[in-house]
């Protein structure tokens, strides 16, 4: 449910207060400007989150931030150091009686999920925690404020001053419809909870609607009849009602500041139980899967993303991706089909018409906004180190080509013409292939690929580029890392014992036999009549159980334990291989059935190490772009139709900038 069907809900369930809610006008401005602040941020240079991924489901968080308080304007600064005089005031603190004291700008620096949000302490860089403004402060700041600006909409209306009309009564005459709006946006926005579905309190029988529903339908009808008005004003009312922000107090005479916080993350790792088992017995293959994705400021310049784990693990692969050319890519997509259409529409007999002139001058501005983009994205592909073939976008390549290479085409008379409408390549299905281009292969996802990590981490570096707008309020972050085993030992040790297993098997067999081939009828009746078989039983149980011992499997709750499923499963098999031996052994089966269970007892263990031989996990191998999610774009993922891994586990952080 949005913002102003939330209102709407809030109006007909809430009782009309008998006196207005206490909001203050300075309380108003302030919180606007906390809000503006909130969406705009264009006090955070830098942002850096810190993804620790040691345990199988959870991970933990951590954000830097690198605050200047000189980009603040002049009008975020004045209403935020107003709120350090106004919180006394409404605790009762007069202005004669406060001491003297250090200015604080009270500052916001991220917005939260409503829904996940937890107590969270901001420390500065020396370690000290800073001082916050509660949720409840904030929210009847910000309440006051979308009160006072829905009024100021309402007022600038024509309609506003006819003494007759709903608006003027609204506004001016009857007082219960605005204390209804009132207590509904301080509700919605102090109390943790919002309305997720719509709920009808059923009317008494042998009643008539008073004045009471009377003053409800008026609030309603004003939200209605001016929805065309409020449509800006509907979107801040999401975003309030949606987030909390987090506002803490910086002092003012420091103009850079570097805060630190950490805050929780949603986990996706619940998967049925047979897949479950089927994928941790697959990532001993191809590694362990990690998703993660968050929202950053559309304002933002700079993210850096570091992402580590344990020092037993190591980091194979890891890709960034954002959404910020979503906007211009959906745009330039629409562009290039309206120009097919016109160029379809228009012939080039036209020459030295106004109508040829102004589509040469939108084709010149459509296709030079293409080639920036293929020249950025390919400079992106470059530097990570993979392939922008033209074979997976041809048709963007050609008209790229079209508006920088500068060619020209020779007239009948013998003359240069260099409209770019008679180029070659500007041919309407050009054009509509371009637009598909773009979107089947996610063109406005830009691609950060990490190569040079160290040890067990990774650091990601995003940049917007200088000639980028910034659209919307946030831009959407996609981060994939694969995690593998970085002492190579675990599988190989596996394997290892699979084979002792496997020898103390054969060498019994050996013996009890009489003869390193343990077949024929001579063997069966050895097998059929063994004289000590405890001393048997107590080999096959006590050595594989002592080499057991000797390996140092890890827990397996760990990333460790999840990648060595298989080996671990394997190591079980053939301990149940031996021990089936065993309970031949004791139970002086026939000779026909103890030859089966120590061919069982050789030849799985050999199997297990011939497997675990054959894996590549504890080898050198990088799973294509294509297999974890990469844009389409970015080398042979434009060619690899095959499905993307899914993730073993997903973060998200839940929209909360």
């Amino acid at each position: 449910m949005d913002g102003i069907e939330s209102l709407r809900h809030a109006i007909e369930t809430i009782p009309i207060p008998g006196a207005p809610p206490r909001l203050s006008r300075q309380g108003a401005a302030v919180g606007l400007a906390l809000l503006d602040t909130s969406l705009r941020l264009n006090h955070v240079r830098r942002l850096t989150e810190r993804l620790t991924v040691v345990e199988h489901g959870t991970a933990r968080r951590s954000t830097e931030v690198d605050v200047s308080l000189k980009l603040l304007d002049e009008g975020q600064r004045q209403a935020t150091a107003q709120l350090q005089d106004l919180i006394g005031q409404e605790h009762g603190e007069r202005a004669a009686s406060r001491p003297a004291r250090q200015r604080s700008l009270w500052v916001p620096l991220a917005r939260l999920p409503r829904r996940d949000v937890s107590p969270i302490d901001v420390f500065d860089s020396s370690g000290q925690k800073l001082p916050r403004l509660t949720q409840h402060e904030a929210s009847r700041l910000v309440a006051a404020g979308l009160y006072r600006l829905l009024r100021g909409i309402l007022a600038g209306d024509e309609n506003a001053q006819t003494a007759k009309h709903e608006l003027n009564t609204f506004l001016f005459q009857v007082h219960e419809p605005r204390w209804l709006i009132q207590q509904a946006l301080l509700t919605l926005l102090t109390e943790r909870n919002h309305p997720e579905e719509e709920f009808t309190l059923a009317p008494a029988g042998g009643t008539v609607p008073g004045y009471g529903r009377q003053c409800r339908e008026l609030a309603l009808d004003i939200l209605e009849g001016c929805a065309d008005l409020l449509v800006e004003y509907a979107y801040l009312l999401n975003v309030a009602v949606r987030d909390y922000m987090l506002v803490v107090a910086l002092d003012d005479s420091v103009e850079e500041h570097r805060l630190s916080y950490e805050t929780p993350l949603n986990v996706d790792a619940r998967q049925p139980v047979a897949k479950e088992q089927w994928r941790r017995l697959a990532s001993s293959r191809r590694g362990y899967v990690v998703g993660y994705e968050t929202m950053i400021p559309a304002t933002l310049k700079s993210y850096h993303l570091v992402a580590g784990t344990a020092p037993e693990a190591e980091i194979s692969r890891m890709y960034l991706s954002t959404d910020a050319d979503q906007h211009q890519v959906e745009s330039l997509a629409e562009d290039l089909l309206s120009l097919a259409e016109r160029q379809d529409a228009a012939p080039l007999q036209e020459a030295d018409g106004a109508r040829h002139k102004i589509l040469e001058l939108q084709a010149q501005t459509v296709l030079r906004r293409l080639a920036d983009l293929v020249r950025r994205r390919k400079w992106e592909a470059g530097q990570s180190g993979v392939e922008l073939s033209p074979r997976s976008l041809p048709a963007c390549h050609r008209l790229a080509a079209a508006a920088t290479t500068g060619e020209a085409v020779r007239t009948g008379a013998g003359e240069l013409d260099n409209s770019l409408r008679r180029h070659p390549e500007f041919t309407a299905a050009n054009l509509r292939e371009a637009a598909r281009e773009l979107t089947d292969r996610e063109f406005g996802q830009d691609l950060v690929l990490v190569n040079g990590i160290t040890d067990n981490e990774a650091r990601a570096y995003w940049r917007r580029s200088g000639g980028r707008d910034a659209r919307g309020d946030h831009v959407r972050v996609r981060a994939t890392l694969v995690l593998k085993d970085s002492t190579k030992s675990g599988p190989l040790n596996v394997t290892f014992y699979a084979l002792a297993v496997a020898a103390v098997s054969f060498v019994l067999g050996w013996m009890l036999v009489g003869s390193p081939w343990p077949y024929g009828r001579a063997a069966t009746e050895a097998l059929g009549h063994i004289g000590d078989g405890q001393s048997v039983i107590t080999m096959l149980l006590l050595l594989p159980g002592f080499l057991y011992s000797r390996l140092s499997l890890p827990p397996r709750r760990t990333v460790l334990g999840y990648l060595g499923t298989l080996p671990q499963a394997l190591v079980q098999l053939s301990i149940a291989a031996v021990a089936g031996f065993a309970a031949a052994v004791a139970t002086q089966s026939r000779g026909e059935v103890v030859q089966v269970t120590l061919t069982i007892a050789v030849g799985l263990p050999v199997l297990a190490a011939l497997v675990l031989f054959g894996q590549a996990s504890w080898r050198e191998s990088a799973i294509p772009l294509s297999r974890i999610g990469a844009p389409r774009w970015a080398g042979s993922g434009a060619w690899d139709r095959r499905k993307p891994l899914e993730a073993d586990v997903r973060f998200d952080s839940s929209g909360g900038w």
